[in-house]
This record gives C-alpha cells, structure tokens and sequence, in this order.
C-alpha cells in the first residue's frame, strides 16, 4: 500500500516524538538511587512477601502505597532491586503516584 505523500514525511516525526514521551514517561517512573519510592508487587505471593522482603534489604517502611497492596519505602535502590525483582516487585518512583508531596 502506497501512503500519501504528506503522510510519508510525518510518520518518522510521530514515531520519533512518541518514543521521546515515552522515554520521558519512563525516566519519570525509574526510582531515585536512595530515598522514598513505591513498592508495586505484581502477583498474590509478592503482595504477602512484601514487607518483609523490603525491610531484610535495609528499606524502612514508611506508609501503606497508592494502589492496592503497595507500600511507600525509604531505601536504596541498588540493594533492593535484585531481592524485588526476583519476587515480582517493581520499585517506580514517589512522583509517578505523587506520594513524595509534602503535606500542608
């Protein structure tokens, strides 16, 4: 199928500007090295291991996560995310769920 001229000259301009949002999307969900972030668990078994899982890797437990079964942590990225990713935990970052705004 052949495309029509203007859309040929478009098409690599959308596709490039989609893949920079999402690119953007996912620098803004990667968690901090060390600070707060959320503990997302991704199957039943990881919802039950979760804080236990993240206190042996020395995260500090901090309030219950914005969505169901997550938990807000303090902690180092680099020493939990081997543990949580074998269990089936993703780390995404405080500011994705708006968990790191300060309170008034």
């Amino acid at each position: 199928m052949k495309l029509v001229a203007p859309y040929r000259c478009i098409l690599p301009l959308a596709g490039q500007c989609g893949l920079i949002l999402f690119g953007l999307l996912g620098l803004y969900a990667v968690p901090p090295t060390s600070g707060r972030m959320v503990l997302l668990p991704l199957t039943d078994g990881a919802r039950r291991a979760l804080a236990s899982i993240a206190i042996a890797n020395g995260a500090r437990l901090v309030a219950k996560g914005p969505w169901t079964g997550s938990l807000l942590v303090e902690g180092r990225r680099g020493e939990l995310a081997p543990a949580l990713l074998r269990r089936g935990i993703v780390a995404l970052s405080t500011q994705m769920s708006g968990c790191g705004a300060p309170t008034r």
